[in-house]
């Protein structure tokens, strides 16, 4: 409907998928949430000025004539796909970084 970029909302549900409980039973990762937070600011400094998608490709989803007029633009359309790119190299930036971190951490926990 134009509201919030689906290139974040699926970055946010892969944090998730990664960092999430897993199970309703389980527990979640502390670091899912600051992830997130991350995740939406750096989105709206580092790729985009906006993290709405009507602000971002200029189109009212609840009118036909302009969903009709964004699919017919190979612009938009590679805007959308490179923001997307951008956004899933960030989320796998941010998973690595914080992959690192316990990495050497059980390190340091375990050479005590």
């Amino acid at each position: 409907m134009g509201s919030v970029c689906g290139a974040l909302s699926g970055g946010v549900a892969a944090l998730g998928l990664n960092r999430g409980k897993g199970t309703v039973e389980g527990k979640q990762d502390p670091s899912l949430f600051p992830l997130c937070a991350e995740l939406y600011h750096r989105f709206g400094s580092e790729i985009e000025t906006s993290h709405f998608c009507r602000d971002i490709t200029g189109t009212d989803f609840t009118k036909p004539e302009e969903v009709k007029a964004y699919m017919n633009s190979p612009e938009k359309i590679s805007r959308c796909i490179r923001l997307v790119g951008k956004t899933a190299a960030l989320v796998k930036d941010m998973l690595s970084r914080e992959d690192a971190k316990s990495s050497s951490a059980g390190v340091k926990s375990s050479s005590r």
